[in-house]
C-alpha cells in the first residue's frame, strides 16, 4: 500500500494531501457524530466554503449521510477509514513533523518523505519529486532560477514538467568535478528541457588560483551569467557532508587537517561549517555565496540520508528563514532528537 501511495503521489503530487484531508474530515464526522458542518469547519481549522466541497464528495461517495442533528458516517465510510487509517495516520505523523521541524529551525516550511535516501532509492526520488513540485509551484513568466549540481539537483530536474512561459535557469556554479550529468551546468540545461524555459551555463572551475579568479570574475560572458545568478528569484540547492565536498574538491592537505582539527559538519556554497552553524572555511569559488542570498528569494535546500544528517542540521543552524527544506525521515529523526532532547 504505502509503494501503490508514493507512485499515485509522483503522478498526482497533491493527491495524498486532498486523500488525508478528506481522511481527516471523515475520522473527526466518526468520533464526533452527529455533527453540525459550522463546529466541524472549527474543529478542522477550515473554511466552511473548503469543507461544504469536501462534505459534498463524501456525500456523494455515500461514506456520510446529512440529518438536521449533524453529519454520521456510513457504513462504507467506517470501511474506508479502517483500510486508510494505518497509512494515512502515518502519513500525518510526516507532515506534523515537518510542521514541528520548520519551527523548531524557524524555517519557512519542512517537507519530509518516508525512509533513509541512503538506503532507499525510492526516498531519494520521491525528495526529487517532492523539490519539483515545490518549485514548479514558485515559477511566473520572466523568473531566473539558479541551481547547484549532485545528484538530488538532477533527480530535482527529472520530474518537472512544462510550463506555458518561459524561465531561465542559471547554474549556481562551474564544474566540480562531478560525473557530468550531475553538473550544474548539465542540471540547469535539463530543468530548461523538461520545462520547456531557457538556460545559461558557467565554463569556469568551480575552484582557482586568486589570480585565476580575479581575472575570471573580468570576462564580460562570466560576469553576465553571474549577475544573472545573484539575482535568481529562486534558489534551489543541496547541502554536503563536509569530508566528502573537501575530497571532491581536491582539498589541500593544510585545508583538510583544519577541517577535521574543527569539527567540520556541512558545506553548502563553498563553506564549511561545524554542528552549530560557525564557519571554518571558505572556498575562493566562482558562482553563488552565502552572503549572496537575500530575504527575497525563495529558497529550497534539498538534502537527506542518514550520512548527511550533522551536515544538515549545521546548515540548518544559519539557513535563511525564508527555506523550504525537503529531507527524509532518517533525517528528520535526528533533528528533532537534536532539538528536543
Amino acid at each position: 500500500m504505502d509503494n501503490i501511495l508514493a507512485v499515485q503521489q509522483r503522478l498526482i503530487p497533491d493527491l495524498i494531501e486532498k486523500m488525508y484531508r478528506r481522511f481527516n474530515i471523515l475520522s473527526t464526522i466518526y468520533q464526533l457524530q452527529p455533527i453540525g458542518r459550522r463546529t466541524l469547519s472549527e474543529q478542522l481549522n477550515l473554511t466552511e466554503r473548503v469543507l461544504r466541497t469536501e462534505v459534498n464528495i463524501l456525500k456523494d461517495e455515500h461514506l456520510i449521510e446529512i440529518h438536521t442533528k449533524g453529519m454520521t458516517v456510513t457504513s462504507d465510510g467506517e470501511e474506508v477509514l479502517h483500510q486508510l487509517t494505518h497509512y494515512l495516520k502515518r502519513y500525518g505523523n510526516l507532515t506534523a513533523v515537518g510542521r514541528q521541524l520548520s519551527e523548531l529551525y524557524h524555517l519557512k516550511k519542512v517537507i519530509v518523505v518516508k525512509g533513509d535516501s541512503d538506503e532507499d532509492e525510492s526516498a531519494a526520488d520521491q525528495m526529487g519529486s517532492e523539490a519539483s513540485h515545490c518549485l514548479q509551484d514558485m515559477l511566473i513568466p520572466g523568473m531566473t532560477v539558479t541551481v547547484t549540481g549532485g545528484s538530488t539537483m538532477a533527480s530535482v530536474a527529472k520530474h518537472l514538467t512544462p510550463v506555458p512561459f518561459d524561465v531561465l535557469f542559471t547554474p549556481a556554479r562551474g564544474g566540480l568535478g562531478e560525473h557530468m550529468h550531475q553538473q550544474a551546468n548539465s542540471i540547469v540545461a535539463s530543468m530548461a528541457a523538461k520545462t520547456e524555459g531557457t538556460y545559461e551555463v558557467l565554463y569556469v572551475p568551480d575552484f582557482v588560483s586568486e589570480a585565476t579568479y580575479l581575472s575570471l570574475l573580468e570576462e564580460p560572458a562570466v560576469k553576465r551569467v553571474l549577475d544573472q545568478v545573484k539575482s535568481a528569484a529562486v534558489v534551489i540547492h543541496g547541502i554536503g557532508d563536509a569530508m566528502t565536498m573537501a575530497g571532491r574538491r581536491t582539498t589541500s592537505a593544510d585545508v583538510e587537517k583544519q577541517l577535521i582539527d574543527e569539527q567540520a559538519a556541512g558545506e553548502a556554497f563553498g563553506y564549511y561549517f561545524d554542528k552549530s552553524g560557525n564557519i571554518i572555511h571558505k572556498v575562493r569559488t566562482i558562482g553563488l555565496q552565502l552572503e549572496d542570498l537575500s530575504a527575497k528569494q525563495h529558497i529550497v535546500a534539498v538534502a537527506g540520508g542518514k550520512s548527511k544528517r550533522e551536515a544538515i542540521e549545521a546548515y540548518l543552524n544559519i539557513a535563511p528563514e525564508q527555506t523550504i527544506l525537503i529531507t527524509d525521515e532518517a533525517v528528520a529523526d535526528y533533528l528533532l532528537k537534536v532539538k528536543t532532547f
